[in-house]
């Protein structure tokens, strides 16, 4: 099936002989793993992975052919047919040629769970740009009322700015500064001798929690309230399994407030009232300090590692709102379908009730996820090329720390994962033995009650996708 959009011809060899070299180079990472017991379908890893070392990827040569359909099917069939009790559905894209070289009900909707967020990536780089940075601000309502403003930065940290993603904004330095400004004011008498905060979250609107997703979601800690500013992705502090809290956006004006209370005793400034209210509109004011956000390709690059769905739900509302439509879980996944389409990726099928898989009602194709990897990774748009080297990297990074470990694919394949109850699935880019680069998505489907069933099978054909020399 033909699927290239027609800019994709434009110096398409070029653009992923550029790609192939990056893979040379980005690749060489030094990791070492514990030993994790795979499943049986799935190879196994040595207890102790060595360094990684220069991977001999071969040269792109325009004269080799391009994956044979038969020669795919014969290497992939076996591995999806071994899965008992499931349905498998994949694809697999040559990106030079923008040609469908493997399809397994390819074009058939099914839930693509987090593999979701690739699309959720592809649209916030495009609508926003990869260098936007998301603002926090503070502003002067009046004499006594000073407004927390969000502006979709749901990455915050409590303290100082830092050089990491999540924490690059602090809002301890947005306390300080706030704090030094309020001190002037009120030296000038534009200010009072007590303060009170408010939290202005008009960014976004409707409802906090999309009726797509299953109650027990927020119980697992995997989604929160939607609001445009938390802290660390909605959880209380910067560890990884913290449990995000039931309300981050409050949460987060309590700790700037605590942080500015502390910060006015120290200038000097005017009291604080303990309580902190909402306000309901747009805030107008004076502004008194700011702080902002790593660029939105780092969150997204933290978005795709570790699969964050916060942040990607945060960013289907800022697509919406970069639009000017409304900021609300309808309108952001509406948002991130309509600029996927516009760019001329295959949508056959997309039904889209959030951008962050979280919702077993999505329907994505298969043939949608690999298209847009292959269209990103060879797009004219420079910003989406590099969307290819956000995706966690096999027994390196992210979500697949622990997985595709073996040295055939270790530092060789990219993907982002996807794991909903009786849904797994894998949609990455990889280079055949043939030198080819290969966009590829597969998803499963069981009726089992397990959840992420059959990841062993999703590996070994991604594994074996990588080793074959199917042209």
């Amino acid at each position: 099936m033909k699927i290239t959009h027609p800019f994709w011809r434009a110096g398409i060899l070029a653009v992923v002989a550029g790609i192939l070299l990056g893979l040379l180079t980005f690749f060489l990472i030094p990791v070492f793993s514990p030993e994790k017991k795979p499943e049986a379908v799935a190879p196994a890893a040595p207890a102790v992975l060595a360094a990684a070392s220069a991977t001999a990827l071969p040269a792109l040569d325009p004269a080799l052919g391009a994956p044979e359909t038969t020669a795919l099917a014969q290497t992939l069939d076996p591995i999806f047919a071994s899965a008992t009790g499931a349905t498998i559905t994949a694809s697999v894209i040559d990106v030079a040629t923008g040609e469908e070289a493997y399809s397994r009900s390819g074009a058939t909707p099914g839930t693509p769970a987090s593999s979701l967020k690739v699309l959720t990536a592809v649209a916030a780089t495009h609508a926003m740009g990869e260098n936007t940075r998301f603002s926090t601000k503070t502003v002067l309502k009046d004499p006594t009322t000073v407004v927390l403003v969000g502006g979709g930065d749901v990455l915050l940290g409590a303290g100082e700015n830092s050089a990491s993603v999540s924490g690059h904004a602090g809002l301890g330095t947005l306390a300080k500064h706030t704090a030094t400004a309020l001190a002037a004011a009120q030296s000038s008498g534009q200010v009072g001798d007590d303060i009170t905060i408010q939290l202005d979250e008009s960014l976004f609107s409707g409802e906090a929690m999309n009726p797509a997703w299953d109650a027990s979601l927020l119980a697992s800690n995997d989604i929160a309230p939607i609001s445009p500013l938390a802290l660390y992705g909605a959880r209380a502090d910067a560890g990884a399994k913290t449990a995000r809290v039931a309300d981050p956006g409050m949460y987060a004006a309590k700790t700037f407030a605590s942080a500015l209370g502390s910060a006015l005793k120290a200038a000097n400034g005017p009291t604080l009232s303990a309580t902190v209210t909402r306000t309901d509109s747009g805030t107008e004011g004076t502004e008194l300090a700011s702080v902002k956000s790593a660029p939105l390709s780092e969150q997204l690059q933290f978005m795709l590692e570790v699969s964050d769905n916060y942040v990607a739900e945060t960013m289907g509302r800022l697509v919406a709102v970069a639009g000017k439509e409304p900021g609300d879980y309808a309108h952001g996944a509406a948002a991130v379908a309509r600029v996927v389409g516009e760019l001329g990726i295959n949508t056959t099928g997309l039904v889209l009730l959030d951008t962050s898989g979280l919702a077993a009602a999505d329907l994505v194709a298969p043939l949608t996820l690999a298209s847009a990897l292959a269209y990103a990774a060879s797009s004219e748009h420079a910003s989406l090329r590099n969307i290819s080297y956000w995706l966690p990297v096999a027994g390196a990074t992210g979500t697949l720390t622990s997985r595709l470990g073996t040295p055939e694919t270790r530092g060789v394949l990219r993907a982002k994962t996807g794991s909903l109850m009786e849904v797994s699935s894998l949609t990455g880019l990889s280079v055949t033995q043939d030198g080819r680069l290969v966009a590829f998505s597969f998803l499963v489907h069981t009726s089992d009650r397990t959840i992420a069933p059959h990841k062993g099978v999703l590996d070994a054909a991604a594994l074996a996708l990588t080793q074959c020399g199917c042209s």
